[in-house]
């Protein structure tokens, strides 16, 4: 009886490590990483996850039943989350901006989480700064390594990983590796493959 193929282990992203990844990115030594960053995030009670956010977001699926993100590749696929579109990093007034609302399916959300602001902000933890100046010369097809740790840790790679750009979004680049890994970041996170 011949066995489905496994996918290929990958390296744990911290850069030094030579172990194999085996959950989130880490290997089992580094796990404590994990644990670390959940403490520093808190709960999502003190995130301002609440029972006026549970109600206020019921609400607004029903109001806006639908994916957006889905909508725009012509899908129709029904919306799980409400998504703020800026990361309200603990600022009330943006957390509760309607504005700032919308509707996404559980992928879609992942996607967007991962690669904007890793899942959540912390007061504690330092926020990465991209430089907004710089000049995107990236093009779809390039090939390209993830240049910063803060990359590394939102695509789960380590900095040998090839990935190849999809889209091209001014300043922001979506990039793919070969399993179909990958996300949306900002340029300077990049460089070329030499």
């Amino acid at each position: 009886m011949k066995r489905a193929p496994q996918k290929a282990k990958r390296p744990c992203i911290v850069s030094s490590c030579k172990d194999f990844a085996t959950n989130q990115g880490y290997c089992d030594k580094h796990q404590d990483k994990i644990r670390t960053k959940d403490r520093e995030r808190g709960t999502a009670h003190q995130r301002g996850y609440d029972a006026r956010w549970s109600k206020a977001r019921e609400q607004f699926l029903a109001e806006h039943p639908l994916c957006v993100e889905c909508r725009k590749k012509n899908y129709i696929n029904p919306a799980t989350v409400v998504d703020h579109i800026i990361p309200h990093k603990g600022d009330k007034v943006l957390f509760w901006d309607k504005t700032n609302w919308q509707s996404l399916c559980e992928t879609h959300h992942n996607i967007k989480t991962a690669t904007e602001d890793r899942g959540g902000w912390s007061p504690v933890a330092r926020q990465v700064k991209a430089n907004r100046d710089s000049v995107n010369n990236f093009k779809v097809g390039d090939c390209l390594l993830a240049a910063t740790e803060y990359a590394q840790e939102s695509l789960m790679c380590d900095d040998k990983t090839v990935f190849t750009v999809i889209e091209v979004h001014g300043k922001t680049v979506f990039v793919q590796d070969d399993e179909g890994n990958g996300g949306r970041l900002h340029h300077s996170h990049f460089k070329v493959v030499p």
